[in-house]
């Protein structure tokens, strides 16, 4: 059976303890008295409302990986895929949710080629970023002092999207490549199988309705912030709530190297609800109820596919173990 290495192990339980300390500090901050006021002021119902929003967010984003699997001439069994798209979440805690490449990993044993797998995740996290900015954009109808934030990652988006549709993009790759010897033209070769898939994904048929199903899941996020900032007199509107969710995810995603985001997300999500006219403790407690209903509940039903998929799913061999020999450019492209 495959086990997961203990790097990952030790990773994943680190950025843990490390996030329960961060919040257990913002609670010393916010008042812990007022703070469990303002948590008790949510209630179990808002919590539960915010869950299914989370539920609905993830199978909107499953079925676009159906999508993404289907147009690339790969036949999973459902089951399994949803499994497999679910783990990744497990190791959402990692910097830039690079962990969530496990997912080709397992797809390797259903044919799916690394090259296939990750031209795959770049798509959705680009889609997601675009996404998040249309979200994002909302928070500019009560502050245009904001719009330089939207505006630099819009920028940077429409840049990527340029350089992808460019046909001379993966040649150009290879060319590069071959000038640093053998090993780095392997590389560049692979990149360029990856690329090519990636473009194979955002012909501008697909890109519209996929786009929208990210709008959909992550707004389904969003609205969960105005959920839980209903519990209070001072909470802002449905729009506002949604700029507020974009805006932060997005702090988090310019901290590339900090994991899912954790500090940068939660102090963005707090001092716009501050803004917006809440109180510190009505603030940390909607900004900790909704990572705990998004981020850990994904990272929640993340471990149990991942378990299910080393205990039950019979994969086979060691993970985070050996992995640049398995991602070797020529087999990538098998």
């Amino acid at each position: 059976m495959r086990r997961i290495s203990q790097s990952w192990r030790q990773g994943a339980i680190t950025v843990t303890v490390l996030a329960l300390v961060g919040y257990l500090a913002l609670s010393v901050i916010a008042d812990g008295d007022r703070l469990m006021e303002s948590l008790a002021a949510i209630g179990w119902g808002r919590l539960a409302l915010v869950l299914m929003l989370s539920l609905a967010n993830y199978a909107l984003r499953f079925w676009r990986w159906q999508l993404y699997l289907g147009w690339l001439g790969h036949a999973v069994p459902a089951w399994r895929s949803l499994l497999v798209y679910l783990s990744g979440f497990a190791l959402t805690v990692s910097p830039g949710k690079a962990g969530e490449a496990v997912r080709c990993l397992y797809l390797r044993r259903d044919g799916v080629p690394y090259s296939t797998g990750l031209a795959m995740m770049f798509v959705e996290r680009l889609l997601d970023l675009i996404a998040i900015l249309v979200l994002a954009s909302f928070i500019l109808l009560a502050r245009r002092d904001l719009a330089w934030t939207v505006g630099f990652f819009a920028l940077c988006v429409a840049f990527g999207l340029v350089v992808l549709h460019n046909r001379r993009t993966p040649g150009l790759l290879v060319a590069l490549g071959a000038r640093f010897g053998a090993r780095a033209a392997g590389v560049a070769d692979w990149l360029s199988t990856t690329l090519m898939h990636a473009r194979e994904l955002l012909r501008w048929g697909r890109l519209v309705p996929v786009l929208a199903i990210a709008i959909l899941s992550w707004g389904a996020e969003g609205v969960g912030v105005w959920v839980l900032a209903s519990a209070f007199p001072a909470s802002p509107d449905l729009v506002f709530s949604i700029g507020v969710y974009g805006l932060a995810i997005l702090a988090g995603a310019a901290a590339v190297f900090l994991p899912a985001g954790l500090g940068g997300t939660e102090a963005a999500m707090t001092g716009l609800l501050l803004a917006a006219g809440l109180s510190l403790p009505e603030a940390v407690a909607v900004t900790l109820i909704c990572r705990l209903a998004t981020l850990w509940f994904a990272v929640g039903l993340g471990a149990v596919a991942l378990l299910w998929l080393e205990y039950r799913g019979g994969d086979g061999e060691d993970l985070g173990k050996a992995r640049p020999a398995e991602l070797h450019p020529g087999e990538a492209s098998q």
